[in-house]
C-alpha cells in the first residue's frame, strides 16, 4: 500500500503547512523502513504469497514492525521526539499521525496477517482487499492517491506556478510508480 501511505503524507502536508513534505512522506512509511531493517537483521522474515501474481507479502511474522501495538508505540515515540525538539515542535503531530496512519491503511489491503503484538493473544488483522482482487487493490491505491493529491494540490495551487508544477510532477511520478508496481509482476509472469 505504498501509494495510500504517500497519499496520507500529501494530505498531512496540506493540513500542516509548516511541516516539510519529505519528512511526512518518510513518516508514513516508517513501519516499512523498520520492517526492512528488521528483515535485514534477521528478526523478521519475508514470505511471498505464492498464489498471487502480484507481489504480496505475509506479515504474520512482522510483530515488531507491523503489529498494532508497535505501530501505536512508534507513533507515540515520534511525537515525543519531535515535541521535545526545540526547533521542530510543529512537526510532532503531523509526523506521529503519519506513522499512526500506516497500520489502518495496511489493514485495508492485508489478509489477516497483521499481528496485534509480539505478546498476548495471537490475533491477526486485515480486510484482505489485495487477496480478493489485485485490480481492486490497484484501484483503491489509485483512488487514495488521487484524493490525497487533490487535498495537497488545493493547498498549494495558489502558491505560484513553481508549486503547481511541483504538485503535478509529484502526481505524475506517483501514478507512474503505482502502475509500475502493479504491472511489473504481470510482465514477469
Amino acid at each position: 500500500m505504498l501509494m495510500g501511505h504517500l497519499a496520507v503524507g500529501l494530505a498531512l502536508k496540506a493540513r500542516f503547512k509548516r511541516a516539510p513534505l519529505l519528512p511526512l512522506l518518510l513518516a508514513v512509511q516508517l513501519l516499512d523502513w523498520i520492517w526492512l531493517i528488521l528483515v535485514w537483521l534477521g528478526q523478521e522474515q519475508i514470505h511471498l504469497k505464492p498464489e498471487s501474481i502480484f507481489l504480496q507479502y505475509d506479515f504474520s511474522n512482522a510483530v515488531y514492525s507491523h503489529s498494532l501495538f508497535w505501530s501505536i508505540f512508534y507513533a507515540i515515540v515520534t511525537f515525543l521526539l519531535f515535541i521535545g525538539a526545540s526547533g521542530q515542535r510543529h512537526w510532532a503531530a503531523p509526523l506521529s499521525l503519519g506513522v499512526l496512519s500506516h497500520w489502518p491503511l495496511d489493514w485495508l489491503l492485508h489478509d489477516h496477517d497483521l499481528p496485534f503484538a509480539n505478546f498476548g493473544p495471537d490475533l491477526a488483522f486485515g480486510l484482505g482487499v489485495q487477496t480478493l482482487s489485485s485490480p481492486a487493490a490497484f484501484l483503491l491505491e489509485t483512488l487514495l492517491l488521487a484524493v490525497g493529491w487533490m487535498i495537497y494540490y488545493r493547498s498549494v495551487r495558489r502558491d505560484g506556478p513553481r508549486q503547481n508544477r511541483c504538485a503535478w510532477g509529484i502526481l505524475a511520478t506517483l501514478l507512474l510508480l503505482n502502475v509500475c508496481l502493479y504491472a511489473f509482476p504481470l510482465l514477469l509472469g
